[in-house]
């Protein structure tokens, strides 16, 4: 390959930070900025596990580190931020992909801290973990990258009503906030994911975790129509976390130094059923 075509995507002196990181999406997106050159911070709020995954990835030779974040505080977001540029000088690429399914449901078994709960995660703490780095990022004046991970169901409904409604908000967000960072050379992409198998639904599958839906009430959500989508993906399989990773790398990447404000779908033909 032409030198010129590896510095486009190679991301050499580049400071990231990921959420969510600890496990899943997250630690593969982190993963594979790391071996793209940069050094990335995993912020989690599984200080145990993101520690593990921190020490695993560092043990392959990789530039990573870990801080503690609870998303849904605006202080924690911002002191984990602080704690990040403190020690390697500042923000490039942010990629705000913690988020939480185990809300889902139907609203007629949802109450409100319920509902508070699953647009905390999924939607304020996007919010607060943007604000602080696109601060950092107007301070250097380089600009930067931000890549919000969103959701298929954030463009047609499938697993709930909060979860659905907090990733069509997210799609939306990251378009108002790539026009209002243009200004200052800061792209703001995201990515929708679509069935994408991770530990943790292995786990509820196999009973170690409580299952995702508990259906108690008549609902179209998760019902025979959803199912029957969800079955027909167009490509005939799941995707991979590593297919998800390489799309927000790109969006990471000076590659795609000239696209803001879209939303990459990685879903293999799901949306189009």
């Amino acid at each position: 390959m032409r030198q010129h075509l590896v510095d486009l995507l190679g991301l050499d002196g580049s400071r990231a930070v990921v959420t969510g990181a600890a496990t899943g999406i997250g630690e593969g997106i982190a993963r594979l900025l790391a071996e793209a050159g940069a050094t990335v911070f995993l912020a989690d709020i599984d200080v145990a596990t993101g520690m593990a995954t921190t020490g695993r990835l560092a043990a392959d030779d990789l530039d990573v580190r870990f801080v503690e974040v609870d998303i849904t505080d605006p202080a924690s977001a911002r002191q984990a931020l602080s704690y990040v540029t403190g020690n390697i000088g500042g923000l490039d690429i942010l990629v705000n992909n913690a988020g939480s399914f185990h809300e889902s449901g139907s609203i007629l078994d949802q109450d409100d801290e319920s509902w508070h709960r699953s647009v905390a995660v999924n939607f304020h703490g996007v919010f607060h973990m943007c604000k602080p780095a696109a601060e950092q990022m107007v301070r250097q004046a380089g600009g930067g990258s931000i890549v919000n991970i969103a959701s298929v169901d954030g463009m047609l409904p499938c697993i709930g009503t909060s979860y659905d409604a907090s990733k069509a908000a997210v799609i939306h967000f990251t378009r108002s906030l790539a026009l209002d960072l243009a200004p200052h050379a800061i792209r703001v992409n995201g990515v929708n994911p679509g069935s994408i198998p991770v530990e943790t639904l292995r786990k509820m599958k196999e009973g170690e975790l409580p299952p995702l839906w508990v259906d108690r009430s008549p609902t179209g959500l998760m019902g025979p129509l959803m199912r029957q989508r969800g079955a027909n993906i167009p490509l005939g399989r799941p995707g991979t976390v590593a297919e998800v990773a390489q799309v927000v790398w790109f969006l990471a990447s000076r590659a795609a130094s000239y696209i803001t404000g879209h939303t990459v779908t990685v879903d293999g033909g799901w949306t189009l059923i």
